[in-house]
């Protein structure tokens, strides 16, 4: 049985008849079950109340009533940490996981912290994440998303981040796997000099589904933001990527980008994207981009002419669109399980 809720929505709407302003999200019959990693102790974080978030308002309500999985990671005033890397393996057994992340980089700090969701076995699954970041003054914060779950999985992804004066955030997704993917990314730039930047990539094959959404808010003055997501969609894959740049009343003197770009492999692929620009100031910066094509055929001809195959010229284009992201992991394992995964996608 699969209960359906309305998320992923867009605080502006356009016209319904597009059929964008909300996602149907399915998710299968939860059941309370045990995980088994074991937990931190649950923090209260109140900046967090102070925001909406999520992929939906009954999507944060399920996290909270079948938490089975919650991890803090903490840095302290002028601390510097690298939690390395939170492997989370859903399997026949562990297959419905409702888990909880709470950043929190204090004053003058520094963290570092990769999350890799891997599934395994052959049983229905289901996934939902919500990740939170607090990045307090002049604090950084660096998180890496791996998704890899596997064809028998539903996952929802939620992620929101909180940032004071002078505080920068960066965040790496890595989305290449799940049957249904639903994802909403959410920044409120409350603090002067806020800082975000992404740059992600996702790639849809089979009969994959998968649904975006990047809603940045610019509260603060002269807060930056700069958005940028590579992806590729070959087979029935389909993608319904939104993005909202929101210059609230307050943030004069900001500057805002957001850009996305997307490799159509076959011709039976859906790619739906709604860039959205928002603006209650007149002395700001906004630009958006979105678009989506098939590979360039004389590059393509280019590096078949050098020896390689179709398969592999492809994989070279694409490789070149991603390299940037997943340099950024610096951890060569990952980035080796990452590339063997795109290009064995790729030659499916």
């Amino acid at each position: 049985m699969m209960n359906k809720i309305l998320g992923n929505s867009l605080t502006f709407k356009t016209f319904s008849f597009l059929k964008v302003n909300d996602t149907e999200v399915y998710i299968p019959e939860i059941q309370k079950k045990d995980f088994s990693m074991e937990s931190d102790v649950k923090r209260e974080i109140s900046e967090f109340n102070k925001v909406d978030y999520g992929v939906s308002k009954e999507v944060v309500e399920y996290n909270k009533d079948f938490e089975n999985l919650y991890r803090y990671y903490e840095t302290k005033e002028k601390e510097y940490k690298d939690f390395n890397i939170t492997e989370i393996v859903l399997n026949d057994e562990d297959n419905q996981l409702f888990d909880n992340h709470d950043l929190v980089a204090h004053k003058n700090s520094k963290m570092r912290l990769i999350l890799d969701y891997t599934g395994k076995g052959n049983s229905e699954k289901l996934r939902s994440s919500l990740i939170r970041i607090l990045a307090c003054e002049n604090a950084e914060v660096d998180l890496f998303v791996i998704q890899r779950d596997d064809e028998f999985t539903t996952a929802l992804e939620s992620i929101a981040i909180y940032a004071k004066d002078n505080a920068k955030v960066r965040v790496h997704q890595y989305e290449l796997g799940s049957s249904k993917l639903y994802m909403n990314f959410q920044a409120d730039l409350v603090g002067q000099h806020s800082n975000l930047e992404v740059d992600s990539v996702y790639f849809g094959y089979n009969d994959h589904e998968l649904n975006m959404i990047y809603n940045i808010f610019h509260h603060g003055k002269e807060s930056y933001s700069d958005v940028m997501v590579n992806g590729a969609l070959k087979d029935k894959a389909y993608k319904n990527f939104k993005s909202n740049l929101d210059f609230k009343k307050g943030s004069s003197s900001s500057k805002g980008s957001e850009e996305e770009y997307t490799i159509l492999l076959d011709d039976s692929v859906t790619a739906i994207s709604v860039p959205l620009l928002l603006c209650h100031e007149d002395d700001v910066e906004g630009n958006h981009a979105a678009s989506a094509g098939k590979l360039d055929l004389d590059q393509l001809f280019y590096i078949m002419s050098r020896g390689f195959s179709e398969e592999q010229a492809a994989a070279l284009i694409i490789e070149s669109k991603f390299s940037s992201a997943i340099d950024k992991l610096k951890n060569e394992e990952k980035e080796e399980e990452i590339w063997d995964m795109v290009h064995k996608t790729v030659k499916l």
